[in-house]
């Protein structure tokens, strides 16, 4: 074995005993959930050809990822704050915009599209825990047939739904009736007083913690309550604050979440070679689509923990150590399935037929107006990588906060302070840094925490490749992290010289390929635009306040119904002026076009 071998053993060898050797592989169940039904009536929808087996899609629902929001049979019995029908009852969470589902062997409590079952990997218990298909499930509803597409960005409310949630644990705390039932149902007909009793005091825990977390995401007091809303979520800002505030354990160590923005649609996204809305995440092959899987994961209630190392370690001069529940073989599976996913064609069975003629004089519009940033990906080669377009924020004049938020906010970096910014290489943080780089370290540090495991679920994703090559080994592992921790903290400094002035010279959005475009409304990277019709139309002549939350599918405009549904979107705040987060101007393209040029470019993007 050569000498440049064996150092490079040596080095990982070293750096697992620093982050850490546990598996991150759930343990046997506790006591496993029974089968039960689901509450309120079965909703029946039709599904699209999308390279999708029956079997996968149920996988994908219901496969954990690790996150935990609370335990599994508590969301099973929880009810309604404000009455006794269950928390998941259909309605309810219809109400909410997730996806009621029937129970099943991988659905046993009957919950909605993406609320997966995790067995905590040091104790077995079995807890809920929003899955990737939560966000990125959707149902189009068009004159009675309801749709289900995959991977399409959901309708649902994550800031209320959490909210309601709080609600409940403390309605069912505060009221006696409330809480019998509760407990009844949740131990059984064999319970003592002492298992109530600690059940309960286990109850009032959860919902401490649950509001803590809310409170560390609050929206600062002159936002509206309801900013995020429907169909959006600063997903960015709720990874930043489980880094900052939550891994590093000081809650004042945040920022406020005012970047909202649409769910990104996931077809195509394994074969993207930057991802995210800002395009800062290099999707590297293997070690790519684990990061930033997992990062999902940590913002969605998957637990972060960055501590003291123990002080063998420390002697070693190795200062922190990592810890997560994020399941590291789930992200796997999960993005093997991803990989696979076409985008959804439009489905000329169910809506009314795409008007040819129209559509070819689009096609040739589409090429001079929107192809230099979206490129026409053909059917048969989508599951091939591209290079996605980056357009300057500058030149694209749509909102801002998005991309400043994720490079600008700061925070203490507490223990981290002396460590390297990406573990292996980078600068040293300093006593702050920019808040993205806290929960990045953790991420990287789960990714090295076991790199056996990490090569096995990360090769799980290459396994449709057409050559079926995989990683062999430690050394290739390691230089996929190199390359990618290069490329990432690269792209980290360019960006954060906008820091200093505000100009956002270097920050970007990301243009991807349009592709079952027209089942991912409302558009623009934060929703504020509610159909391609609207997109076309001058940025100030676009509407200023429009419904969100309706299913109903408009098959003219391309978007969703906007005349009723369960919240006013508005651009502006009360005073008329558009408000940070919010504004639906710029992408320009095509608004010159006279109204039959549009119409026509319409009617080519539902080809796509």
């Amino acid at each position: 074995m050569s000498k440049l071998r064996i150092a490079t053993l040596s080095s990982i060898i070293g750096l697992v005993t620093a982050v850490g050797c546990s598996t991150q592989q759930s343990a046997p169940p506790v006591n496993p959930p029974k089968i039960t039904p689901a509450e309120g009536g079965e909703i029946k929808r039709v599904w699209l050809d999308q390279g999708w087996s029956e079997q996968i899609r149920n996988d994908f629902w219901f496969t954990n990822q690790g996150a935990q929001i609370i335990p599994y049979t508590w969301f099973v019995w929880l009810e309604q704050a404000e009455s006794e029908q269950l928390f998941r009852h259909t309605d309810h969470m219809e109400m909410l915009r997730y996806l009621p589902m029937q129970a099943s062997q991988s659905n046993p409590g009957g919950l909605p599209i993406g609320f997966a079952l995790h067995n905590n990997q040091t104790t077995g218990e079995s807890w809920v825990g929003m899955t990737c298909a939560a966000c990125h499930t959707n149902q189009l509803d068009y004159k009675g047939t309801k749709i289900l597409i995959e991977g399409a960005p959901t309708l649902g409310n994550f800031v209320l739904f959490f909210k309601k949630l709080i609600e409940a644990m403390d309605k069912t705390l505060a009221d006696t009736a409330k809480f019998e039932r509760f407990a009844a149902n949740v131990l059984g007909p064999n319970r003592t007083d002492n298992d109530v009793a600690q059940l309960k005091t286990r109850l009032q825990d959860i919902a401490l913690a649950s509001a803590k977390r809310q409170t560390v995401n609050a929206l600062p007091t002159d936002y509206p309550e309801d900013f995020t809303s429907y169909a959006r979520l600063d997903a960015f800002g709720n990874i930043q604050n489980a880094g900052t505030a939550f891994a590093l354990h000081d809650l004042t160590n945040k920022n406020t979440p005012t970047g909202p923005v649409s769910y990104p649609f996931l077809w195509g996204t394994h074969q993207s070679d930057v991802v995210q809305w800002n395009a800062s995440a290099p999707n590297t092959p293997i070690v790519g689509p684990l990061v930033r899987n997992i990062g999902e994961v940590v913002g969605v209630f998957g637990s972060l923990d960055i501590k003291e190392a123990p002080i063998w370690q420390r002697l070693w001069g190795k200062k922190v150590r990592y810890s997560s529940t994020v399941d590291i073989m789930g992200l796997g599976y999960l993005e093997s399935w991803v990989k696979t996913l076409k985008s959804p064609q439009w489905p000329v069975q169910y809506f009314p037929a795409i008007d040819n003629n129209k559509a070819a004089a689009g096609a040739l519009l589409y090429k001079a107006e929107c192809a230099s940033c979206h490129q026409i990906v053909p059917r048969e080669d989508e599951l091939k990588r591209y290079i996605a377009n980056q357009t300057l924020i500058s030149e694209l004049g749509t909102d801002p906060v998005t991309a400043y938020n994720a490079s600008c906010h700061m925070a203490k970096t507490l223990i981290l302070e002396g460590t390297k910014e990406r573990i292996l290489i980078g600068d040293k943080f300093g006593p702050t840094g920019n808040a993205i780089d806290i929960p990045v370290n953790g991420v990287v540090g789960l990714v090295l925490k076991d790199i056996p495991l990490a090569l096995k679920a990360g090769n799980i994703a290459e396994r449709t490749q057409a050559n079926g090559k995989k990683l062999s080994g430690l050394a290739e592992f390691e230089a996929l992290v190199s390359e990618h921790l290069k490329a990432r903290n690269n792209k980290a400094k360019s960006a954060a010289t906008d820091c200093i002035d505000g100009t956002l010279d270097n920050g970007v959005y990301k243009g991807r390929p349009l592709n079952g475009i027209w089942a991912t409304a409302p558009y623009l990277h934060n929703g504020s635009v509610a159909n391609l019709w609207e997109l076309l139309q001058t940025p100030k002549a676009r509407s200023n306040t429009f419904w969100v939350g309706s299913r109903e599918f408009d098959p003219v405009n391309v978007g969703y119904e906007t005349h009723q549904g369960l919240n006013l979107f508005k651009v502006t705040d009360s005073n008329g002026k558009i408000r940070a987060g919010n504004s639906n101007l710029g992408h320009s393209y095509g608004t010159h076009l006279n109204d039959t040029q549009k119409w026509q470019l319409v009617e080519f993007m539902k080809t796509l």
